[in-house]
């Protein structure tokens, strides 16, 4: 079949978009032609070029993209629109995006003309069998609703209404902790479920959730496709200093003496829920400080900060207060695995690096998340006792933490093989995922 892809995050700079975006196009593309591509940068929130009001005409939009410095007026324009929202821009009459779809399309082909960025969205350009959602988190059920959520809900939708098969693979179904549930979201999702021809999810938390809220679907469950990466993590290849694989945000000259990973060593990442724990960025860095102060009072191994994601940008301050090293974002993602897969152990509030860090046998200490996640991947990967931190640990807490990894670090290889052992067989099953494109 020919595929249009949505939801390609190799665009981001989270390691986990970057990854399991890739891996799941691997899985498709083995035996399907993908004719299209609908990145991430543009899904998941509006990066300050969309010119759009509902209130303006056809005729606006065109002679705003021929203009000779559009992009000026168009930044200026956005800019002002965010004024007179203040705050609440997203959704509102200068947002394409709401929850009536097909309002959604019309919208963004009207003003196609002043935004060319968003041409990949159109799917009339392209000749194609298929749409394929990749899942991964973006199907949270918060209230204000997530833009991402309701982007690819509308690209699901477009395509059904042009009679085209449409599979949501890869996916991740869940409420979100911090804000009340968005019922009239879970509708729309739903009856977009109904008419497509798979739903698949990564875990077992994603399938009891569908189970419970959308009925008469054709669902199924596959571990998450980053763990087809197994044997890429796993080939002959180390990483052993900083020399090939520093992204340009670290390249100086220090980076290529105080990264070793010839010795044992531990890494520390966020968690996708800190900026929604606290605004308080001193707190966040005050706390993670005192986390990894105390790991290397504990430990005597090397510690290393990874900075996974955005959100995590608050470990630059970490590692500076701390005297610690910091593997950055834009580090090459392969890279970035075999690091996390061959620490010592991973503590950590993240989904995706907890299964790069699997794929070697790392053992993981988790914190919370903005979803269920790190709750189901300990389960996915058969943690004997499924034990999840605050993602703003106190002392007492800390102190749990460093114990826990302690507890791990004491199993040794046993416990490595097994997590290990654990992985390959998920490798295997992930990349039946194919077979549902039919």
């Amino acid at each position: 079949m020919k595929i249009v892809y949505v939801g390609d995050n190799r665009t981001r700079g989270n390691y986990g978009c970057r990854a399991t975006s890739t891996a799941l196009s691997q899985i498709i593309g083995e035996e399907h032609e993908i004719v299209g591509v609908i990145h991430g940068t543009y899904t998941n929130v509006d990066t300050g070029e969309l010119f759009f009001s509902k209130h303006y005409p056809k005729w606006v939009y065109n002679k705003v993209g021929k203009m000779k410095y559009a992009q000026y007026f168009k930044t200026v324009a956005y800019i002002f629109h965010r004024m007179l929202k203040r705050g609440r821009y997203y959704f509102s009459k200068y947002d394409f995006i709401s929850y009536d779809l097909d309002q959604s399309i019309e919208n963004l082909l009207r003003c196609l003309p002043a935004n060319p960025h968003l041409q990949e969205f159109d799917l009339r350009q392209y000749d194609f069998d298929a749409l394929v959602v990749n899942g991964e988190g973006s199907f949270i059920f918060a209230t204000p609703p997530w833009r991402e959520c309701l982007i690819e809900a509308m690209m699901m939708h477009w395509a059904q209404k042009m009679g085209k098969k449409v599979y949501y693979l890869n996916g991740m179904l869940s409420d979100d902790p911090y804000f009340d549930s968005n019922e009239k979201t879970k509708k729309i999702i739903h009856n977009l479920f109904k008419k497509s021809e798979v739903v698949a999810v990564r875990e077992e938390y994603s399938y009891q959730y569908a189970l419970k809220n959308f009925s008469n679907i054709n669902l199924k469950q596959f571990p998450d496709a980053l763990f087809s990466w197994y044997d890429l993590v796993n080939d002959n290849i180390n990483i052993t200093n900083g020399r090939y694989v520093i992204g340009m945000s670290n390249a100086t000259d220090a980076s290529f003496k105080e990264f070793d990973f010839t010795k044992p060593y531990i890494c520390v990442s966020g968690s996708s829920s800190v900026g929604l724990a606290t605004k308080n960025e001193r707190e966040i860095i005050s706390i993670y400080s005192s986390l990894v102060n105390e790991i290397k009072e504990k430990f005597d191994m090397n510690v290393f900060l990874v900075e996974v994601c955005e959100g995590d940008a608050f470990l630059r301050e970490v590692s500076k207060k701390t005297k610690t090293p910091m593997i950055p974002l834009d580090t090459p993602i392969l890279a970035a695995a075999k690091i996390l897969a061959n620490a010592r152990v991973l503590i950590s509030g993240r989904y995706h690096p907890s299964i790069l860090a699997s794929l070697g046998g790392t053992p993981c200490v988790f914190m919370s998340s903005n979803s269920h996640k790190t709750k189901s991947i300990q389960e996915l990967l058969e943690y004997e006792n499924c034990v999840e931190f605050s993602v703003l640990p106190d002392k007492e807490e800390r102190e749990k933490i460093i114990q826990l990894a302690e507890k791990k670090l004491a199993l040794g290889e046993g416990l490595r093989t097994k997590i290990q052992s654990r992985a390959k067989w998920l490798s295997e099953e992930t990349k039946k995922q194919k077979d549902l494109l039919k």
